[in-house]
């Protein structure tokens, strides 16, 4: 049997050959695994702009909640009642108009729709509700009633008893404007609800 005599520049080119094929493949892996590793980067960081976009308009959405909140608790701050102070000879009634805003907010063009005994009406009006408690006097009885026109500030000394249970006083309107020109409107059988501008619609409080 004769044997295979390999010149040594033939075994030299053989080698390198392989070597060539071998690194040929080698290059080829390298690449899929980079272009597979580019791939995952692509799709990771794609993935971390939809995430990232997603949670910029989840807290935006929470942000304008809770601004709406916000607003509808100041709004809240401002309330109406019947009262009558303790005086034994000359006792005032009247209607307090309340802003206890925790903030020393504003209201501005309140207007207070008030019915009493005897079926009359009267509609208080106030271009600026600072904080505070302010009363108006009523004068007489039924329709021959009057009222003041200026509210004046319920004084620390003043006691004035609230009408918690007369059915003939009441309080059936109260309407004003916040700080940012945002108009309210609070009634006894729908509570408070922010009143309608164009293109929107009206929105109760919660």
């Amino acid at each position: 049997m004769s044997s295979l005599h390999l010149e040594p520049g033939t075994i030299a080119d053989w080698v390198a050959a392989l070597a060539a094929v071998l690194g040929c493949i080698l290059s080829i892996f390298a690449l899929r695994v980079a272009l597979a590793a580019n791939k995952t980067a692509d799709e990771t960081r794609q993935a971390a702009v939809v995430a990232a976009r997603d949670s910029a308009t989840r807290e935006a959405q929470r942000d304008e909640v809770d601004r709406a909140r916000d607003r509808r608790q100041l709004a809240g701050s401002v309330a109406s009642w019947w009262a009558a102070d303790r005086e034994e000879n000359g006792r005032r009634y009247g209607v307090v108009v309340s802003n206890q805003s925790p903030t020393s907010a504003v209201f501005y063009d309140v207007e207070v729709q008030v019915a009493g005994p005897g079926g009359a009406t009267h509609t208080i009006r106030m271009k600026v509700l600072p904080p505070g408690q302010f009363f108006v006097q009523k004068k007489g009885l039924a329709q021959q009633s009057s009222w003041d026109g200026i509210p004046l500030p319920v004084r620390e000394a003043d006691v004035l008893d609230p009408f918690t249970v007369a059915g003939d006083r009441s309080i059936t309107v109260l309407e004003y404007a916040d700080g940012l020109g945002t108009r309210w409107q609070w009634t006894p059988g729908a509570g408070l609800a922010e009143l309608a501008s164009p293109g929107r619609s009206t929105t109760p409080a919660s």
